[in-house]
């Protein structure tokens, strides 16, 4: 403790000579990756405040009557509330998608961090759950002091609670289990600890199906909740007014969606590749997407209600649709029982409509946005994925070689990119084959002025050297650019971006697991910081 007070100590006679360039520089540093987040967190805090704060001055100094007889116990319960109904009334905005898809095409999609709306969904999701904790707290304390308070008079004349023949309040128990707001109230409970514990990733990841029937259950609670105030208990019930607009506009979706899913969809091919990873291309109409958008799929053969989000891996200048699923969980290994039940490699399946039962095959619905859409807003980029975290980058390499080859062909400017730098980190080469493949087919394309390939694989030892096919290909990798043997330098790597870029905007775009993402945005800020080039981080929600 005392180390660490001398340290900033020391530091602030710095701060004599700091200038406003130097501020304005720090803020500009801190705005290009987190200043709309950080503003639209202030407002969403600010407007937890207010209606907090609105809530404890009415019951502590206005409607004084509930005081009275509960003290800071009904401040503490209304104030929380508030906030519920607040943070309720905003939680289903961040997964509404097509919503969010327009938002990001438009020019409020430069000022709104749509990347972080699953974020900003479970923020919300951990602060109703602390107004939560301090509501039924605060009502249990109520209950208890309603059944042991003196003069009984002020009971029902103040909080309008009925005395039973005898003169008695009823007891903390029929309060809290046998009204309609102590029973709507636990059951609303109930349904929150089965959603939360099946949304954390442990869960989530192999047990999909089961997140995701029990995350629907917020319709069960947003029920509760409009039912729990039914009895006016101390207020009037207006929790279905906070809710009622982005329900509304949560159910157009769905309908939107619905619709559009149930149009036909043929399975042109389904592709085993090596280490469990199936890859499916699928033709449908009217199914336009751009380069790192993303879909949802659903078998009806397995589960007619299920739909599981996918990365696409198909170009938009492709005639078709296609994503790369691994095999985990129940819901995958039960597509691949159906489509390999032999589990063989290679071509399993093609140009197939329709299930053993009669119904389709696969219903499609999107496309959506995502992250890596931004991509062609840069003019140098780096993306960097890891293990199966390439899947986006698949899209976006395929459509930056389509337009370098057509801009090549024509004359005309058909890519803003200048430059891409591909960074691919995996423990080995087997898992992903599909991608060397396409690394491969992208090299003998004559793109090289535009996308540098980076292949590091960190579980291999290095051949020895001078070993290679005749074409000077990698052993292991089968690319010319060879590949990297051990995790990469990224201070380095950034170090020398900088320096060939300086003054530039460089788009840096990432799918993988967060401790990687942590890294990498640390970079980011500590580059635009040292440097006059602007490091943008977007990461994939992976």
């Amino acid at each position: 403790m005392w180390e660490t007070t001398v340290k900033w100590v020391k530091k602030i006679p710095e701060l004599r000579y700091l200038t406003w360039r130097d501020i304005l520089r720090a803020i500009n540093v801190y705005w290009v990756n987190d200043g709309p987040k950080l503003v639209l967190i202030l407002i969403w805090l600010l407007g937890n405040a207010a209606v907090v704060l609105y809530a404890v001055i009415f019951y502590w100094l206005i409607n004084t009557n509930p005081y009275v007889v509960l003290g800071w116990g009904v401040v503490l319960a209304r104030a929380s509330a508030a906030g519920i109904k607040l943070n309720c009334a905003l939680i289903l905005i961040p997964v509404l998608r097509n919503l969010l898809s327009w938002i990001r095409g438009t020019w409020v999609g430069n000022y709104l961090p749509v990347d972080k709306a699953i974020v900003f969904h479970r923020k919300m999701a951990w602060v109703i759950a602390f107004y939560t904790v301090v509501h039924m707290t605060a009502h249990f304390y109520n209950f208890m002091r309603i059944e042991t308070y003196t003069p009984r008079s002020d009971i029902e004349d103040k909080l309008g609670i009925r005395l039973d023949n005898d003169g008695n309040p009823p007891t903390a128990l029929q309060l809290g289990w046998l009204t309609i707001a102590g029973s709507t109230g636990h059951l609303a409970a109930f349904v929150m600890i089965l959603m939360y514990s099946t949304a954390v990733e442990s869960v989530r990841r192999p047990m999909f199906e089961l997140f995701w029937y029990t995350h629907h259950l917020f319709v069960v609670f947003f029920v509760a909740i409009c039912v729990h105030g039914a009895g006016h208990l101390i207020g009037a019930p207006d929790f279905w007014a906070w809710v009622l607009p982005a329900s509304i506009i949560y159910l157009v979706e769905r309908v939107i969606r619905l619709v559009r899913g149930y149009q036909a969809t043929l399975l042109h091919l389904a592709i085993a590749h090596p280490s469990n990873v199936i890859e499916l291309q699928m033709q449908k109409a009217k199914f336009k997407f751009k380069s790192g958008q993303y879909l949802f799929l659903n078998c009806p053969y397995i589960a007619r209600h299920e739909w599981h989000p996918f990365t696409i891996s198909a170009a938009p200048e492709e005639d078709f649709v296609s994503v790369h699923i691994r095999i985990v969980g129940d819901w995958t290994g039960k597509l691949s029982d159906l489509l390999n039940p032999e589990k063989k490699l290679g071509l399993v399946q093609n140009e197939i409509s329709t299930a053993p039962n009669g119904a389709p095959i696969l219903r499609i619905d999107g496309p959506f946005g995502a992250a890596s859409e931004d991509i062609f807003k840069f003019e140098v980029v780096m993306l960097i994925g890891a293990g199966i975290g390439v899947t986006p980058f698949a899209s976006i390499l395929k459509t930056i070689r389509y337009r370098v080859e057509a801009q090549q062909a024509t004359g005309q400017m058909d890519i803003p990119i200048t430059k891409a730098y591909f960074y691919w980190v995996a423990r080995e080469k087997n898992s992903f084959e599909w991608f060397l493949e396409l690394l491969c087919v992208l090299e003998d394309s004559g793109v090289g002025d535009v996308l540098e390939l980076n292949t590091y694989l960190t579980s291999l030892k290095a051949p020895p050297e001078g070993e290679g096919d005749e074409y000077g290909r990698d052993p292991i990798t089968g690319l010319k650019s060879g590949a990297h043997y051990g995790r990469p330098d990224f201070d380095a790597i950034f170090q020398e971006k900088a320096d060939a870029h300086p003054n530039e905007r460089v788009g840096v775009f990432f799918c993988g697991p967060a401790v990687m993402s942590k890294l990498l945005y640390k970079q980011c800020r500590k580059y635009t910081k040292k440097t006059s080039t602007k490091f943008h981080y977007h990461k994939e929600n992976f």
